[in-house]
C-alpha cells in the first residue's frame, strides 16, 4: 500500500489517499474514480511528499511499515471472504439494513461522497477501505 497527498484542482482541497501502487492511482485517476471529498470533483493531482530516504544504503524497511502492509493485506482478505460486496448499490442496502428490510449483514461497495454524507446524516456508520475493489458483480 502506498499513501499519496493529494489535490484538487478544483477548490485545493489537500487530503489523503491510499492506493495499491503508482500504477493503481493512475489507473483510478484515468478512469475518474477518485474524488475530492470536499467538492466531489474528479479533477485531483498529486500533492508534494517527502522521500523515505534510508540511513544507510544496506538498512531494511521498518517492521512497522511491513506490519501496515501486511495488516492492510489481511483486512483486505477477511472483508473479500466475509462481507457481501453490493457493489454500487451500497447506499440502498445500507438503509435497507439499518430499517430492517434486508437481513443483517457485513457489506461493502462504493458510495459517492453525496452518498456516504447522506448515510452519515442517518446515523449509518461507514469507512472507506485501504484498498481498491475488485468487482466481482
Amino acid at each position: 500500500m502506498i499513501v499519496f497527498n493529494l489535490n484538487c484542482a478544483d477548490c485545493a482541497y489537500s487530503f489523503e489517499g491510499w492506493f495499491e501502487n503508482t500504477k493503481d492511482f493512475n489507473k483510478q485517476i484515468r478512469k475518474g474514480l477518485v474524488n475530492c471529498p470536499y467538492c466531489n470533483s474528479t479533477q485531483i493531482k498529486k500533492g508534494l511528499t517527502a522521500p523515505n530516504i534510508a540511513k544507510k544504503s544496506n538498512s531494511k524497511i521498518p517492521k512497522r511499515n511491513k506490519s501496515i502492509a501486511s495488516n492492510v493485506k489481511k483486512l483486505k482478505k477477511i472483508i473479500e471472504k466475509e462481507f457481501d460486496y453490493v457493489g454500487d448499490k451500497f447506499t440502498e442496502e445500507a438503509k435497507k439494513i439499518k430499517y430492517g428490510e434486508a437481513k443483517e449483514r457485513a457489506i461493502y461497495g462504493e458510495a459517492s461522497i453525496e452518498q456516504t454524507k447522506e448515510l452519515i446524516d442517518e446515523d449509518i456508520d461507514v469507512l472507506p477501505l485501504p484498498f481498491s475493489v475488485k468487482k466481482t458483480n
